[in-house]
C-alpha cells in the first residue's frame, strides 16, 4: 500500500495538559512517521455507546469517552463522526495505541448559534467597514476602547470587516481630523505615530515611541514557521521509514524549532502563564501565503510574534507588527536592515560586523601587549569586517593608553604574516575571511610556523563547517571564533534538558531545538513578567540560556533591538570551549 503522510503534528500537541489554552491556526503540520487508515484498523471493534460525560477545556467543549475492550480509534472516530487525526490531535498519547480505561477527549462540533435579539433602545448598531480600527471607532463615537470591548466582548478576539457591533446612543459622534498626530490607546502597547498611509519609496517615521503596556490575565502569542505541509504531505511513508526520502530542509528546521518551543512553554507553566498560542504554517516563498495570513482577523490582537525564521517573509510580517504595535522576534536573520525604522523588532542573532567588533574587544582585552596582526588580503566581501576589526581594536588600544604607533599591524598575505612573527610574544593572527579555499591554504601554511612561534589564530564561525580543515591544525593554532551560540554539554542543566527531550521525542536534540527553547523562554517570560510593554525592559533583562545569551541594545532609538552578546570560542584539546 502506498501510504502518504497525513501531516498533523502529533508532537506539538503534547502540551494539552498544561495551564495554557492552545489555539492551532494551521491545517496540517509535519513530524510523526505514522499514519492511520481504515486498512490498519481491521480488528472488529467492541460495541460503542455515546458517552454522557463532557467537559469544557481551554474554551473548547469535548466528549470524554472511556475506551472499552475491543474498541479501536477508527471505530471511535466513525462513531463520533470525526477523523482519527482529530482524536490523535487532542490525545497525543493515542499515537502509540489506546487501551481499555483510557479517557479520550473528542471535540464536540459547534452547533449553530441562535440569532440574538439585540435591544436597540440604548444602542446603535454599526457595521465594521474595511480598514476601520478600534481606535478610529473610539474617536468617531467618543467612547473608550475598553468601553467598546465591555459592550462587545467579541472585540477582544479582534475586529473583523463586516462585523456588527453596538455603540451606546448616549455617546455622540465627533468629527475626526485627517493627517494629525494621534496617540493609539489600543492595548497592549501605546505609541505615538504619524497617522497617514505609507507611500512607496518614502520613509514612514515613528515619533516619540512609548512602550507603555499592561499586565494581562491572558496573552496571545504567534509563531510563524515554514512547515511546508503541502510538500511534506506528498512524501511516501514507506520511503521515509526506509530512509530513502526525507522532509524538506525548512520543514525539518521548523519541526525542531517547534519542539523547542513546546519544551519552553511546558517550563513556563511554573510561571503560571496563561496564553493562547497561534501557529502559522508560513511559506516564505509564497507571497499569497503571506498575504492570506496577514488578513486573518485575530493577528492584530497578538501581544508577541516569533518568526518568520527567514528574512524574505519577515519583512512583510514585521511591517504588520509595527502598524499594530506588536513586538516581533527574528530568530535567525543576521542583517541589520530588518531593524531599520521599526522599534518593535528584536533580532536575536548578532550581525557578522557586531561579532567581529566583539572579537576585537576580546583580542585587545586579552592580548593588547602581544603581537597582533590583521590579515587584509584586499578581498571585497571581507573589507567591511576587516575595517570593523581595525577600527574597534585601535580605538580600544587608545582607550587603554597605548600610543597610535601600537595600532594593529596589517599583512596582505601569509608570507607577510610570517615575516612579522615574533619569537618573544604571542602572535595573534586575525583572519576575517569566509573564503574556504583561501582559509584552508592559509591555515595549512601558518601551521608550519606553529612549532617555532606561539600563535593564536582568530577566524570566523563559518570555519566550523569546513570539512577540509584539519582539526590538528585548528588545535595547534588555538583557533578562536565568534559565535552567537554555545552548548555546554557538561552542564547538569543541559544534561537534564537532553534527558527530558529524549523522553519526549525519542531522539537527540539538535541546535534548532536549543535555540527555540531559549528564544521562547526569554521573550515569553519577559512578556509574563513586564506585560505588553516589555520592550522597554529588555535592555536590562539579560538572560543565559542553554544555547544563547541575551543582551539587547537599541540604537538608534527609532530602530529595533539587537542582541549584542557574542561568545568567543576556542579549540583546546580538540574541543570547542568558551574563552569569554
Amino acid at each position: 500500500m502506498n501510504n502518504k503522510l497525513n501531516i498533523k503534528s502529533i508532537f506539538l500537541l503534547s502540551i494539552v495538559n498544561c495551564q495554557l489554552s492552545i489555539t492551532y491556526c494551521f491545517l496540517s503540520l509535519v513530524f510523526c512517521l505514522f499514519t492511520f487508515s481504515a486498512a490498519a484498523q481491521e480488528k472488529e471493534p467492541g460495541e460503542i455507546h455515546k458517552t454522557k460525560s463532557s467537559a469544557i477545556i481551554g474554551g473548547v467543549k469535548y466528549y470524554l469517552h472511556t475506551v472499552e475492550k475491543g474498541q479501536t480509534l477508527f471505530a471511535i472516530a466513525k462513531f463520533y463522526n470525526c477523523t482519527v487525526n482529530n482524536i490523535v490531535i487532542e490525545n497525543p498519547e493515542a499515537i502509540d495505541g489506546i487501551s481499555p480505561g483510557q479517557v479520550l477527549r473528542i471535540p464536540i462540533e459547534k452547533t449553530k448559534q441562535t440569532k440574538l435579539v439585540i435591544d436597540t433602545t440604548h444602542f446603535t448598531l454599526i457595521k465594521i467597514e474595511h480598514n476601520q480600527t478600534l481606535f478610529s471607532i473610539s474617536k468617531k463615537y467618543n467612547i473608550t476602547i475598553e468601553k467598546l470591548k465591555e459592550i462587545n466582548p467579541e472585540l477582544r478576539e479582534g475586529l473583523k470587516e463586516g462585523q456588527i457591533i453596538k455603540i451606546p446612543k448616549t455617546d455622540k459622534p465627533v468629527k475626526s481630523e485627517k493627517n494629525t498626530v494621534e496617540k493609539i490607546e489600543k492595548k497592549p502597547v501605546d505609541i505615538v505615530i504619524i497617522n497617514k498611509p505609507i507611500e512607496v519609496g518614502k520613509k514612514d517615521t515613528v515619533i516619540n515611541v512609548d512602550f507603555t503596556g499592561e499586565l494581562k490575565e491572558e496573552y496571545n502569542i504567534a509563531f510563524f514557521l515554514p512547515f511546508n505541509a503541502d510538500l511534506a504531505n506528498e512524501i511516501d511513508l514507506d520511503e521515509l521509514i526506509k530512509g530513502d526520502a526525507q522532509f524538506p530542509n525548512k520543514t525539518s528546521v521548523a519541526l525542531q524549532f517547534y519542539e523547542g518551543v513546546l519544551l519552553a512553554i511546558d517550563s513556563l507553566k511554573k510561571l503560571k502563564l496563561n496564553a493562547k498560542i497561534f501557529v502559522y504554517d508560513l511559506d516564505d516563498t509564497d507571497s499569497l501565503s503571506i498575504y492570506t495570513i496577514l488578513k486573518k482577523p485575530e493577528l492584530a490582537a497578538m501581544n508577541l510574534m516569533i518568526g518568520p525564521l527567514y528574512g524574505s517573509s519577515f519583512m512583510a510580517i514585521s511591517k504588520f507588527a509595527k502598524e499594530n504595535s506588536i513586538p516581533i522576534v527574528s530568530p535567525f536573520t543576521q542583517v541589520n536592515k530588518i531593524l531599520f525604522n521599526n522599534p518593535f523588532v528584536c533580532k536575536v542573532t548578532p550581525s557578522s560586523t557586531l561579532q567581529i567588533e566583539q572579537m576585537a574587544h576580546f583580542v585587545i582585552d586579552t592580548f593588547q601587549t602581544q603581537n597582533i596582526i590583521l590579515v587584509n588580503n584586499g578581498g571585497g566581501k571581507e573589507i567591511s569586517l576587516i575595517n570593523a576589526f581595525k577600527t574597534t581594536s585601535n580605538d580600544e588600544l587608545l582607550k587603554a593608553g597605548h600610543p597610535i604607533a601600537d595600532s594593529v599591524k596589517e599583512a596582505k598575505n601569509l608570507s607577510a604574516v610570517q615575516s612579522m612573527l615574533s619569537s618573544t610574544k604571542t602572535n595573534v593572527i586575525v583572519l576575517p575571511s569566509n573564503n574556504q579555499s583561501y582559509v584552508t591554504e592559509f591555515i595549512r601554511g601558518l601551521n608550519n610556523s606553529s612549532d617555532k612561534y606561539k600563535i593564536v589564530l582568530f577566524g570566523m564561525h563559518s570555519w566550523v563547517n569546513y570539512d577540509n580543515l584539519d582539526l590538528d591544525y585548528l588545535n595547534s593554532l588555538s583557533l578562536h571564533i565568534p559565535s552567537n551560540n554555545f552548548i555546554d554539554y557538561n552542564s547538569i542543566s543541559t544534561q537534564s534538558f537532553i534527558k527530558n527531550y529524549r523522553e519526549k521525542y525519542k531522539t537527540e536534540p539538535e541546535n534548532y531545538v536549543y535555540q527555540a527553547f531559549d528564544i521562547t523562554y526569554y521573550f515569553v517570560s519577559a512578556l509574563q513578567k513586564f506585560g505588553t510593554g516589555f520592550l522597554k525592559n529588555i535592555p536590562a533583562y539579560e538572560h543565559t540560556g542553554y544555547n544563547s545569551c541575551f543582551k539587547f541594545t537599541q540604537f538608534p532609538p527609532e530602530s529595533g533591538f539587537e542582541n549584542k552578546f557574542v561568545y568567543i570560542l576556542k579549540y583546546e584539546n580538540f574541543n570547542l570551549i568558551k574563552a569569554n
